[in-house]
């Protein structure tokens, strides 16, 4: 009996991609995809998947946020997380959410159907360097303050301007600055924008529940 797979991804080029190379596999039959967490949650309690491959990032939120829609529904598929970022804090999300899996979009394609497989038989696909990764990543939290300062960082805001609203010192932005590259590994406040956009802390850790103080 083939393992019924679900894609849950906005990029047309991937999804094609993805359901020509897992039709390829006599066990793998894929039953549908949906390119936004909306789309699919209308669309999968209709096709009763084995296995959910879902991009972490969507138009319309986090793809986590299917795997808490589906937690009380037992049974219920398995979840492999997709994403185009090594990210650790993605990486300790997607464990907390109880993903069986964390892949990149530019995995070997043995591998995907290696996670797809092990999902199916309720295992879990995390090499020892993902849950290194995962263990930094729930550790690089967001303060309530460090929200605040990032935010009006991404805003373009200098640290004067960021002081006068939050009505803190220069010098205290810039410690909460220093923080922020130090817990991200990166060295300027524009690394820290484009970092912090593209990989969603944000909205991350905002609605994921890893600490923000």
């Amino acid at each position: 009996m083939s393992i019924r797979v679900f894609l849950v991804d906005d990029h047309p080029v991937v999804v094609s991609g993805l359901s020509g190379a897992l039709a390829a596999q006599a066990d793998l039959a894929v039953v549908g995809h949906a390119g936004s967490i909306a789309e699919a949650r209308h669309l999968l309690p209709n096709v009763t998947p084995d296995v959910v491959l879902v991009d972490m990032r969507l138009p319309d939120g986090l793809g986590l946020e299917l795997i808490d829609a589906s937690a009380g529904a037992r049974p219920g598929p398995a979840w492999l997380m997709l994403s185009s970022f090594e990210s650790p804090q993605y990486l300790a999300a997607a464990l907390q959410a109880g993903a069986a899996g964390y892949l990149l979009k530019t995995a070997p394609l043995t591998e995907i159907v290696e996670a797809i497989r092990r999902a199916s038989l309720g295992m879990i696909s995390y090499r020892a360097a993902d849950l290194r990764q995962a263990r930094s990543g729930a550790e690089a939290h967001l303060t309530k303050r460090e929200s605040e300062v990032l935010t009006l960082v991404i805003a373009g805001r200098s640290n004067d301007e960021i002081g006068a609203q939050l009505r803190i010192s220069s010098r205290t932005v810039e410690t909460h600055l220093a923080q922020l590259y130090r817990r991200f590994g990166v060295s300027t406040r524009t690394e820290l924008a484009v970092r912090a956009e593209r990989e969603g802390w944000l909205e991350l850790f905002s609605s994921r529940g890893i600490p923000s103080r």
